[in-house]
């Protein structure tokens, strides 16, 4: 006797939700590590005009990562996948930054967007190929 402990979540539709919400933890905990050391390095190196740059760098990295474990967990549709992790990645930090003080809205944001939804979108088609 054998005791089966797996389960199956069924998709809706084209869209596994749980995968991109999934998806969209891992690319908050990269996020945060991420900051966690660019914010060291930074710190320590004295170059804050780089600042902008790596910020950039870990919003790419951090969703290139969430929708590639996303769509490798879904197992189609990756860039779909990806670019669902990228956009409640962006609402979650847009959410954030509303409620500290200081604005985040202009030409930076719009940069972040783009960078996301390539990422998520790219990092979802390479877990598809992967998985």
């Amino acid at each position: 006797m054998s005791l089966n402990l797996t389960s199956t979540v069924r998709s809706s539709g084209n869209m596994n939700w749980i995968s991109i919400l999934y998806g969209t933890l891992i690319a908050v905990i990269c996020s945060i590590l991420l900051i966690a050391i660019g914010g060291l390095v930074l710190y320590n190196a004295d170059y804050e005009r780089l600042v902008p740059v790596v910020g950039l760098a870990i919003v790419f990295l951090s969703v290139f990562i969430g929708g590639l474990v996303s769509a490798r967990q879904a197992g189609k549709m990756g860039w779909l996948h990806g670019l669902g992790v990228a956009l409640i990645f962006l609402v979650l930090t847009i959410f954030y930054n509303m409620v500290l003080p200081g604005g985040i809205f202009g030409f930076a944001v719009f940069k972040k967007i783009l960078a996301a939804a390539a990422a998520g979108c790219l990092g979802g088609i390479w877990g598809v190929g992967q998985g």
